[in-house]
């Protein structure tokens, strides 16, 4: 541990004569709190905030529910921001384009041959199966809701435990309502959404790869045996990442076998 922090001083000392601030105690301990996340070793031993050493910091700026995010969950929080941020921006896409097809009867900008249809995937009761809302209007509010949670991550926000057992249950819906949308698309509907399969394929991702991490870091129980069973299932996630794409492409191309000839 001594080895590491000495590495760390040096690294954000090093930072810190680049950019020529020698002087100033106040801004460097400022400057050092903004580099630190970028040169803190990983692991819960985390080096102390200067609102814990500063009197004046200390009385108007220490958060303590706040922590400097390790290098796992920060990797997490970025993972989690960046695919809400695009099943969001997806979501947003349909949400306008099918509020245009209904106000002006606009040809969505995803109808763009005989089998890619998102107008009529759009147009069908599936797409309004809860309380008469449009599904891309849920999309819209869950994936800013896991967009905000990465973000928290990233700046060292801790949640208790029910909150992530709630997250994963969230996380668990929207992966069956979604692979219940593509049953219906592929085999009942007979026409695929392009944008919807951006969706499928960003959560697919989300899911088999946040719950593995969550039980390993004991976020959804403190049992050895789950965080044991998320250490060993982790870096094989993706081979159930695979499975689903398989078991999706296979599907398309058993119902939709003239796409590939086009």
């Amino acid at each position: 541990m001594a080895g590491n922090t000495l590495r760390f001083g040096n690294a954000r000392n090093g930072a810190l004569k680049k950019l020529g601030f020698r002087g100033f105690p106040l801004i460097r301990m400022v400057i050092r709190e903004i580099l630190r996340p970028l040169f803190a070793v990983s692991g819960d031993g985390a080096l102390t905030s200067i609102a814990h050493r500063h009197p004046i910091l200390t009385g108007c700026c220490h958060n303590r529910l706040v922590n400097y995010p390790t290098r796992r969950q920060a990797g997490m929080g970025l993972f989690l921001m960046l695919s809400g941020l695009g099943a969001w921006l997806a979501s947003l896409t349909l949400a306008r384009e099918g509020y245009q097809l209904a106000l002006t009867g606009e040809k969505p900008s995803c109808d763009i041959n005989p089998f890619f249809s998102c107008g009529n995937v759009m147009q069908s009761w599936q797409a309004t199966l809860f309380f008469d809302t449009p599904n891309q209007l849920f999309g819209i509010g869950g994936y800013a809701v896991v967009a905000v949670i990465g973000a928290a991550m990233l700046s060292g926000s801790s949640f208790k435990r029910g909150f992530w057992v709630l997250t994963t249950l969230g996380l668990f819906f929207a992966y069956s309502w979604l692979m219940w949308m593509f049953y219906q698309a592929v085999f009942v509907i007979g026409f695929l959404c392009l944008y919807c399969m951006v969706v499928w394929a960003i959560h697919i991702i989300v899911w088999w790869l946040y719950l593995p991490w969550a039980l390993k870091q004991g976020m959804l129980g403190s049992s050895p045996r789950l965080k044991k069973l998320g250490a060993q299932w982790l870096p094989y996630s993706w081979i159930l990442m695979v499975i689903n794409y398989a078991v999706i492409g296979l599907s398309i191309m058993i119902q939709f076998p003239l796409l590939f000839s086009l």
